[in-house]
Formats: C-alpha cells, structure tokens, sequence
C-alpha cells in the first residue's frame, strides 16, 4: 500500500491540532461534522481527537477523486458497487480498493 502510495500520489499529512487545513473549495465537503474557524483550522475537541481522512484530489486540487456519499443510500449503493471506497476508509484492503478507484478516476477524468 505504500509503495502504490508513494509510486502513484504525493501524500501530505496534516496534523489539524496544529496546522490549518488547506484553503481549497473542496474543504467543507469533507468535514462531515468538524468545526473549523476562520483560519480554517479545525476547532471543535472532538474533531481534534477523531478527525483522519485521505482525501484524494485532482492535481489542480479542485476535485475530490474519492468523494464520499452524503446519504445513506449513497454509501449503501457506493459499498454493493464498488466496496467502501470513501475517504474514511480504514481497512488496509478497503483503503487500496479507494486509492485504486481514486487513480481510475482521475485517469478517466483526463
């Protein structure tokens, strides 16, 4: 998983207890419930604590390339069709089905 990581993306790590999050337009649909403030860092104790995603995104960081459903129907059909492929995956197997669908969508998408 890390090589396929390293060979195929530029990981960044964010550690939100102490640095802001990136200001892109794609930021609010990926809190689901963290609070961030102005300077967009995250803000509420629970995020704080709890808040991990893997967030793939396009080169122009306009697009999420492993966008998570917002309903429940929308994560039910997206776990019959292609498995738990959302940004909050966290199952080793789970996580490198996510980035392999994340790599066919940004090579479909170019």
């Amino acid at each position: 998983m890390i090589a396929r990581i390293n060979a195929d993306l530029v990981p960044v790590w964010i550690n939100v207890r102490t640095t802001p999050l990136p200001p892109l337009p794609i930021i609010p649909d990926v809190l689901v419930n963290a609070k961030v403030d102005a300077g967009n860092k995250i803000v509420d104790p629970f995020s704080e604590g709890f808040f991990l995603r893997s967030v793939v995104l396009s080169t122009d960081g306009t697009r999420i390339l492993n966008p998570s459903p917002k309903t429940i129907g929308g994560s039910i059909s997206r776990a019959i069709l292609e498995g738990n492929n959302s940004y909050a995956t966290l199952d080793p197997g789970d996580y490198l089905s996510m980035l392999w669908h994340s790599l066919h969508r940004f090579r479909a998408a170019r």
